[in-house]
């Protein structure tokens, strides 16, 4: 027999696996490590926060709930926390996001010949990693 407790937990799971599927997909499709990060800190987050929800729920028990809860509440604080840790990380270390090349022709010039490059309209690509506290333009970390 079906309980309301029962389809309400089936309904969380399969919300839970659509939005880690979304964040699978982000994650290959995706360009370069900002943009991944933003697709699966966000949905794969989600997703998890369905799957305890949807735990809590199924068992309805106040000790198991009130361990889910506390689970529900770390991954809530620590999904977007490891995200922008990598992030910065990333831009740390002078890795360039990924900038759309115009689709005029090569270059975005149609009679330049040049081959486009993902740095298109931005400065050089580093050579050097960059030291801690210096931001992608130049300027100082407060």
């Amino acid at each position: 027999m079906t309980t309301p407790g029962t389809v309400a937990a089936l309904a969380l799971a399969a919300g839970a696996v659509g939005f880690t599927a979304i964040a699978v997909v982000g994650l290959f499709r995706l360009p370069d490590c900002y943009s991944r990060a933003h697709a699966t800190s966000k949905s794969d987050t989600l997703g998890a926060l369905l799957a305890v929800l949807a735990a809590a729920v199924a068992f309805a028990e106040p000790t198991t709930t009130l361990k889910l809860g506390a689970l529900f509440l770390f991954l809530l604080l620590t999904g977007p926390t490891a995200a922008h840790a990598i992030v910065r990380s990333a831009d740390d270390q002078g890795v360039e996001p990924w900038a759309r090349a115009v689709a005029d022709g090569p270059g975005g010039d149609p009679d330049d010949g040049a081959a486009p490059t993902p740095t298109d309209g931005g400065e050089e690509p580093r050579s050097e990693p960059r030291r801690g506290g210096e931001r992608a333009d130049g300027g100082e970390r407060p």
